[in-house]
């Protein structure tokens, strides 16, 4: 069984439609109407009722079979911009599939005209809403108050390299080496004299 996407935000589920789901509709419907209108007042035939029902229903069928296709697909209503996507090719294709199905004129030139403003009318509004949308979020971010971080506590470690001890001038600090404090001059100078001597300085010798 294939698993529906997680709605986005702002979209509508299928369940609990809402404004956006009817100002959708309304626009689409009002898209593929005018469209209808403005195809027969063009063409110099009658605008009369019958007329432009003639001419519309075949898209008005398309554009069901579109939203059907998003809610089937999705979840939610096409109410987005990429639904647009969707609902734009399905206006188109069953439209004039019905339109030649019903004897209706599908001329190439017609089908360029009703792809190009269907896809203006379908996909604009919604590209409009889209950067609304995307403006009045940005205006929610910017009213929020900053979020308030917490003060960072820094665990103490204490000493755990030995350095308090190394500052100490006991023969017995860790890191000193072998050479009792005594010595070191000595031994730094013999060294200084012969780099490869190894020998170390007796540690119960004492200086003359």
């Amino acid at each position: 069984m294939t698993r529906r996407p997680t709605p986005a935000r702002g979209d509508e589920r299928l369940a609990s439609p809402g404004p956006r789901t009817a100002l959708a509709a309304v626009l689409d419907a009002g898209v593929v109407s005018a469209f209808a209108l403005a195809g027969r007042r063009s063409h110099d035939e009658a605008l009369t009722l019958d007329g432009w029902w003639q001419t519309a229903w075949p898209f008005l069928a398309g554009l069901v079979i579109g939203w059907v296709l998003v809610a089937s697909t999705s979840g939610t209503y096409p109410t987005r911009l990429w639904h647009g996507l969707s609902v734009w090719p399905s206006t188109v294709l069953a439209g004039m599939a019905l339109r030649d199905w019903t004897g209706q004129g599908t001329a190439w030139p017609f089908v360029v005209v009703a792809t190009l403003v269907l896809a203006a009318g379908l996909i604009g509004w919604r590209v409009v809403t889209e950067i609304l949308d995307r403006r009045a979020a940005g205006r929610e971010r910017a009213a929020r108050p900053p979020r308030e971080r917490p003060e960072v506590q820094h665990t103490p470690v204490g000493d755990p390299l030995g350095l308090d001890e190394l500052g100490s001038p006991a023969s017995t600090t860790k890191g000193r080496g072998v050479v009792p404090p005594e010595h070191r001059e000595r031994f730094v100078a013999e060294q200084l004299d012969d780099p490869r001597r190894t020998s170390e300085a007796p540690a119960d010798e004492s200086d003359t």
